[in-house]
């Protein structure tokens, strides 16, 4: 099959299930609550203007749902502080964990004028009440190896996070970066350990990668690593589509060869009551270089089952739905 069949057969697996306009949805993370009600948190801006537009992207979207199907708009989270210095103008690209009983946050904080991103954290004991972190931002990159200076002229130095629990480093906090003195030219997936959630160590760039010029996503965006059976597949955004790369080391995916895994945009993979899962949002499903959707549409979804070869997408059923005998 070609890859152009690929992507056709794909765009038919995925069905649209949150749509909120006259607003979109963007990159997002959905958690199961304490009474098994699924919570969605996405970027939200107004259809017709872009990230950077002045009142777009200033809050969270959130919705909730006890299907995946059906979802019901909330009151949008965590809007930005005019007043900081590191999330004045925008917020990106949230993702939610639980600890203990506790639900954790994470985001960039987003500072226009000096084009620098920061991870921020926020907690709540419910999902619908957050208190931001008061010592915000709880991460930035290292300046030894990433390209993080005020006015670099180079965004996303420090924003999609991605959380994945780890038997020996705790959490590993995935994150979006550029490789320091290349001048844009090499993009970088960061990582970051911790015991807590909230001190964080720098431990470097685990996926290198050149700058894919001519591409609508040039950089290295949306990372989601998900832990199968001893290996850690990487899940990630660049040039047209999402891509994948496994590995045997969470830290280590440089080395690694990587495929053209699906139509998705900022795609998370995740297992819910024993079925897994994988999203695409923002824009139609082939619409792949965002030329004409791009920031017009709201949440997709399919189903994902693991074989032999590794994982593969598969039409899209309801939770606690019976797959249907084909």
């Amino acid at each position: 099959m070609s890859l152009e069949d690929k992507m056709q057969e794909q765009s038919k697996y995925f069905r649209l299930v949150y749509d909120s306009a006259p607003r979109y949805v963007n990159d997002h993370s959905i958690i199961a609550g304490k009474d098994g009600t699924f919570h969605l948190f996405h970027i939200v801006g107004p259809v017709g203007k872009s990230c950077y537009d002045r009142d777009s992207e200033e809050s969270f979207g959130h919705a909730t749902s006890s299907d995946l199907c059906a979802w019901r708009p909330e009151m949008d989270v965590l809007s930005v502080d005019p007043n900081s210095a590191y999330e004045p103008h925008h917020v990106f690209a949230p993702y939610v964990c639980e600890k203990d009983g506790k639900y954790y946050l994470f985001y960039a904080g987003i500072n226009e004028e000096a084009r620098i991103e920061s991870m921020c954290l926020a907690c709540s004991d419910d999902l619908f009440h957050w208190s931001k972190y008061p010592h915000n931002p709880v991460f930035r990159p290292s300046r030894y190896w990433a390209e993080y200076d005020p006015y670099s002229e180079i965004w996303g130095c420090c924003r999609d996070p991605h959380i994945l629990r780890h038997a020996t480093y705790g959490y590993i906090l995935y994150y979006v970066a550029w490789i320091k003195g290349t001048k844009g030219r090499i993009a970088a997936l960061g990582a970051a350990i911790s015991d807590n959630l909230v001190s964080w160590q720098d431990v470097g760039p685990v996926m290198i990668r050149e700058w894919a010029k001519g591409h609508p996503t040039a950089s290295l965006e949306s990372p989601c690593v998900v832990e199968k059976e001893g290996l850690y597949y990487l899940f990630y955004k660049h040039r047209d589509s999402t891509r994948l790369a496994v590995s045997d080391d969470p830290l280590q995916f440089t080395d690694k060869d990587d495929s053209w895994f699906s139509v998705a945009h900022a795609s998370e993979v995740l297992e819910i009551r024993g079925r897994w899962y994988a999203s695409s949002c923002s824009r139609e499903l082939l619409d792949l270089r965002h030329e004409t959707t791009d920031r017009t549409r709201g949440l997709y979804l399919a189903c994902l089952e693991w074989g032999e070869l590794g994982p593969k997408l598969t039409p899209f059923v309801p939770v606690d739905q019976e797959v249907p005998e084909i």
